[in-house]
């Protein structure tokens, strides 16, 4: 009897689901050639991670060991759960485009592959992630669309809170230093320009074009279901709420300085969803690194005047950075040990079953 496949969920734990015939064993020099390449990541994602720390370390040093721990642990915390809402974003851009992935199979393959980051060039976090999918079971197709659906409708959500301080920003592109207000310029050009044309495509009818386009470049069969309001909606939902947090991760860095209240938490969260958007096109530096300070010093310096101005904000954005090394490190580490206990788990029971049959 021959069943026909419609909708086909995949992976709800670890162990793919697929119909294809097996594949022939790898030879060596194939095996050692993969071994090869993931040590060469590893390497660089070491390297770009610990030349952030070094390269920053003299410029936040003194702002560093003035923040209070309970900031620092507090933002700590902001940030991680921002990598959460984020990775439930893409989760349900998967689930969207007609598949399924669980939650803990969904944060390893987000918060590891998001390490890919630190290499020079933007595109490596997102080959990394495809990369991570491909291995739980999800089509390298759907998992590189349900990247760039989840990218694209969170530039929509950071767009969307950016708005909350284009007032600020706006005054500090008119004047103040050249430097940032150039680079403020530049942000808000980008945003202009992004933001009709995000609005757009997240409509579902049009997203599902673009969906339906892209399938038919890399010769995939086509969604036999359009992508819906309520799919959209939850990864809209899910990426404001990551970039909410992102801002609260900033303002309680800015709350140790200063008193910034509510204008400030409004201020940090509308800056920090447009710096990380604007980081985006930073192609060659690592996590937009530069771009998305020059954003945040000048949203945060008016807060800041009488705390050492543009110097504290500086020191701010550089301790906001590696507070999101640490917590990459962290969130990745978390994730990769749930796969090892998982394993662990699993493999008694295949054990078991092999020894049955």
């Amino acid at each position: 009897m021959v069943q026909t496949v419609t909708r086909k969920d995949v992976l709800t734990s670890g162990a793919p689901e697929s119909t294809d015939v097996p594949a022939a064993p790898a030879g060596p020099l194939k095996r050692w050639l993969s071994l090869g390449v993931r040590v060469a990541v590893v390497v660089a994602i070491a390297a770009g991670m610990v030349w952030s720390v070094v390269d920053q370390w003299p410029q936040v040093r003194s702002t560093w060991l003035g923040l209070a721990w309970q900031s620092v642990v507090l933002s700590v915390l902001a940030a991680l759960a921002g990598m959460v809402a984020n990775t439930m974003a893409w989760r349900a851009a998967v689930r969207d485009l007609e598949h399924r992935v669980s939650v803990p199979a969904a944060l390893r393959i987000c918060l590891v592959g998001q390490l890919g980051k630190y290499i020079p060039g933007s595109v490596w976090a997102y080959v990394l992630q495809v990369e991570l999918s491909r291995r739980a079971g999800l089509p390298r197709a759907r998992a590189f669309l349900a990247t760039l659906v989840s990218l694209g409708l969170g530039v929509t959500a950071a767009l969307g809170l950016g708005l909350l301080s284009l007032p600020a920003l706006r005054d500090a592109a008119g004047g103040g230093d050249s430097t940032y207000a150039d680079s403020v310029r530049v942000a808000l050009w980008i945003v202009a320009a992004l933001f009709p044309v995000a609005l757009v495509c997240a409509v579902p009818r049009v997203l599902t074009a673009l969906v339906q386009l892209a399938l038919r470049v890399l010769r995939r069969p086509p969604l036999e279901h359009r992508l819906t309001w309520p799919g959209v909606s939850r990864v809209v939902g899910w990426s404001a709420l990551g970039y909410a947090l992102f801002g609260v991760h900033l303002w309680l860095l800015a709350n140790a300085q200063a008193t910034p209240g509510m204008e400030g938490l409004l201020r940090s969260v509308g800056s920090f969803a447009i710096a990380m958007t604007v980081g985006m096109f930073a192609f060659l530096s690592p996590s937009g690194l530069g771009v998305r300070e020059a954003v945040l010093v000048a949203a945060l310096a008016p807060f800041l005047e009488g705390n050492g101005g543009v110097g504290a904000a500086m020191g701010i954005a550089l301790a906001s950075r590696l507070i999101f090394t640490i917590a990459d490190v962290l969130a990745a580490g978390l994730a990769a040990l749930s796969g090892v206990r998982q394993l662990r788990r699993a493999a008694p029971a295949e054990a078991a079953t092999t020894s049955a049959g």
